[in-house]
Formats: C-alpha cells, structure tokens, sequence
C-alpha cells in the first residue's frame, strides 16, 4: 500500500544560488524569515529587507506569487497548492529567487534546448555550458512583430541606450521556430542575475488586483508614474518611455518589472549598508 504524499508546509528559498530564507504557510496564511540579516544577506523584496522577524500575510507575498506558472491554475490563496507550484517550477520564472523542498533537495538543471510553445509561451534556456542558471529567453515566433516594435520604440525613445528597459530587444533574433534574446534580469558584466520584481509586488496586491487597477486608465498611469519617480534614478526618461508603453501594459500584453543588484557594482567598503541598487523597469512580453 503507497504512503501518501507529506504535505508541503515549508519551501526554503535562494536568490541567485545563495540562501535567502524560508518560504512557509499556517492555516492563516504564509509566512517567510530571512536566512540571516547582516549585510551580505540578499534581499527577497525591495519592501522586504532583512530582518530578524517574521514577515506575515494571509495572501502570498506578491514576489512569490510572480514566480507561479501563469495559466497553471495555481491559486495564491491556497497555501498548499502555491508551495508545490513553487517547488515544482522553480527556475523556470524571471526572477533570481529559486525554491526547494528542504526535506527532499532537487537540483534541477537549466534546459539547453527550447521546448515546444504555444502562443503566449516562452522558456528560458542557457546556451552556455555548466551555467546554474539559464542565461536566454525563447519565445513563440507569433511576437517576433511585438519585439520588432519594442526594438524600433526603444531606439526612438531611448538612442543613447541610457535605460536599460527593452535592451534585450535591440539583440532578440528570430531563428529556427523561436524567438531567442538575453534573459532580461542577466547582468552580462558580472554574468549574474539580478533582482526583478513585478510592479504589483512594489504595491503589495496580487497580480489580480493589480490587473484591475490597470483598467482605471488614468489612475494607473499616475500610479506607474510615483513607481518610477520613487525607484528610478532617471525618472523623467523612464515616464517618457513608459507612456508609449502603456496600451501595451493595459492589455496586459507586456509586463513591467523593477530591476536592482543586490550591491551598488564593484562592491564598496565593509561597513557601507549592502542595500539594493535599483537599475530601472524593464518590460517583458506578458505571460512570461
């Protein structure tokens, strides 16, 4: 007679390979603690920071929602289900933060070759041996005419390339039967990911939530316009940008995210804070 399944109650969480803390749900909710809270440890939010209590909330906290499969019928508000969604995609989401059973650890290895894809379906792939993590992104050939707009936009709002918004659209190629460019969240200098939050987690509502607020026009405008004035160090260029953009982002065809590197670049002096250096939004093709 099989024994039944254990039930999953605590996920332990890495961003970019390295421990963050740990993931967990109680009958009223979820719950996560950081690893540590000294100064080389990596944030999970930008509106979570380390510390030594328990963050706590009866939805998922909006920067693990994110890395739920879209279209998987995984439903944030039933603990169980989005614990073994996690685990089950971890690595598969845009995003640093990967997830494991603690009780049963699988390493699973980024794929070197796309899978098949639906419209509306992408996968990230490493083109690069012995690499942890996958360091491309495929697409289904039906956006390569979105890509080709994001491309012309970006040269047209942004020629001296100061935003790194779109960037990955100026090098996406359509080959074979897939549309391939760099993961947006890879920092090709260090060759390591960076943080990427969804918009939604900065507002801290769930993605449904935030997908009405979209459909109020002109208050989600000005919403996006304090997250880029709050976050962004070259705001009125990220507005400017943002306001082509927005159709798009209103029928939820691209998605906007806020990128950061753990440490400004090049490290700094011991007793300097380590707090997260935001780099500006990036968007992505909506369903990814």
């Amino acid at each position: 007679m099989s024994q039944p399944t254990p039930t999953l109650q605590v996920l332990q969480v890495f961003s970019g390979g390295r421990p963050c803390g740990w993931l967990g749900s109680t009958p009223g909710g979820f719950w996560f603690h950081y690893a540590g809270n000294g100064q080389q440890q990596p944030w999970a939010s930008l509106l979570m920071p380390p510390t030594q209590n328990f963050y706590q909330q009866a939805e998922l906290f909006p920067v693990f929602e994110q890395h739920l499969p879209m279209g998987a019928n995984a439903d944030p508000q039933n603990a169980q289900q989005a614990l073994h969604q996690l685990q089950q995609h971890s690595g598969q989401a845009l995003g640093p933060l990967t997830f494991a059973n603690p009780d049963a650890p699988v390493v699973k290895p980024p794929l070197t070759v796309p899978p098949p894809l639906a419209p509306g379906q992408s996968a990230l792939v490493s083109s690069q041996a012995r690499k942890p993590f996958a360091n491309m992104q495929v697409h289904h050939p039906s956006t390569w005419p979105l890509v080709q707009q994001l491309r012309e936009l970006k040269k047209q709002v942004d020629p001296q390339n100061r935003l790194i918004a779109l960037r990955w659209a100026t090098e996406a190629e359509l080959s074979g039967s897939h549309v391939w460019h760099p993961r947006p969240n890879l920092d090709p200098y260090h060759q390591q990911l960076l943080g990427f939050e969804r918009i939604n987690s900065l507002l801290n509502v769930s993605l449904a939530g935030f997908m009405q607020l979209a459909q109020q026009g002109r208050r989600f405008e000005l919403v996006l316009h304090e997250l880029a004035r709050s976050f962004c160090k070259h705001f009125a260029a990220e507005i400017a940008l943002l306001q082509h953009l927005l159709p798009w982002l209103i029928n939820w065809q691209l998605q906007a995210y806020v990128v950061y590197r753990a440490s400004p670049a090049g490290g700094g002096f011991a007793e300097v804070e380590q707090t997260p250096q935001v780099m500006g939004l990036q968007y992505v093709v909506a369903g990814t």
